[in-house]
């Protein structure tokens, strides 16, 4: 058997992998599951007696983005109340506007080419002048614009008419996290000996799965399928469930190890046959990635371990 093609009968052990890449011929494709956003607060007839307080918070924060992507420290320690409050995900905490001002500057110097992107969840006024907003910040780094999610609460303090954050809090996600894996929304491909495979990856309507669909080319025929992407609620670990429409089924855990995403897989394919893998996803920048099944066994065979092959982004126009 050649170790650089799969068979169709392994098709399963590849795709079970919890990306929807296969190898055509080698297999391919960081808060666990997030709950629904919530709702915009409305009064009981249905109108949003806020409005005017939510787009002015809304604007204030996309200052804050715009200011972060132009790597302009003081404007950013500006959008802060004048003893503002700043915790990180490590556990640092910054205190008033010199102080984020001189941290914001380092930061930037170390860190060119940055862009920041908070997605709020929800906006809640506790009081007249408070608002409070939960959300994620989607951290883009550097030339690979590599994303990083964490989850993030502002309090907004109204003082003169302007909101300003009060305080803001950031933590980090727990290294299997659904988000982590936000950078595969999109289209894919991937092409070897004539071979191919494209899938598509989807948010599912409250964020709490990804959804893929795949299709695969090999030796002339098409088979294809679906995946979903999510948290298990029995285990509470990042899974995948693989439906392959010929009738495979294939299940993974999926854990990180440093940069890598590594998916522990186990299918049936549609024919009866057993076969499990590990499958490690490497990102190499914000469009692609290497993809590889090792410890490749099917019906008690042991199979030699496949190169990496390379994924890319299929790029809107």
């Amino acid at each position: 058997m050649s170790t650089h093609r799969l068979p169709r009968t392994v098709l399963l052990g590849a795709l079970a992998a919890a990306a929807g890449w296969l190898a055509l011929g080698v297999g391919r494709p960081e808060a666990v599951g997030q709950p629904p956003a919530a709702p915009v607060a409305a009064d009981v007839k249905g109108k949003d007696d806020r409005a005017a307080d939510r787009a002015a918070v809304q604007k204030a924060i996309d200052a804050f983005e715009e200011a972060f992507k132009k790597g302009d420290a003081k404007a950013v320690a500006a959008l802060w109340t004048a003893e503002g409050e700043y915790a990180s995900d490590d556990g640092t905490t910054l205190t008033g506007r010199g102080a984020l001002e001189k941290a914001y500057t380092e930061f930037f110097a170390k860190n060119p080419g940055n862009a920041l992107e908070v997605e709020v969840a929800s906006v809640k006024f506790p009081s007249r002048d408070t608002a409070v907003v939960e959300g994620h910040f989607k951290l883009r780094k550097g030339k690979a614009q590599e994303l990083v999610v964490s989850t993030c609460h502002f309090l907004y303090a109204r003082e003169d008419g302007k909101w300003l954050v009060a305080i803001a809090r950031e933590q980090p996600g727990d290294g299997t996290s659904l988000r982590d894996l936000e950078w595969l929304i999109g289209t894919w491909e991937a092409k070897r000996d004539g071979n191919g495979v494209s899938t598509r990856y989807e948010w599912t309507a409250n964020k709490s799965f990804i959804r893929s669909h795949f299709t695969l080319t090999m030796d002339g025929k098409t088979f294809s399928g679906t995946q979903m992407i999510g948290k298990d609620p029995a285990t509470g670990l990042l899974h995948v469930w693989t439906f392959e429409d010929s009738g495979g089924i294939g299940n993974a855990d999926f854990t990180r190890d440093g940069k890598k995403f590594v998916q522990t897989a186990h299918a049936v394919t549609a024919d009866g046959r057993v076969v499990t893998s590990t499958n490690i996803m490497t990102p190499i920048d914000a469009d692609s990635f290497t993809w590889q099944a090792v410890e490749r066994v099917i019906d008690g065979e042991a199979l030699p371990d496949l190169p990496p092959i390379k994924v890319a982004r299929v790029k809107t126009k």
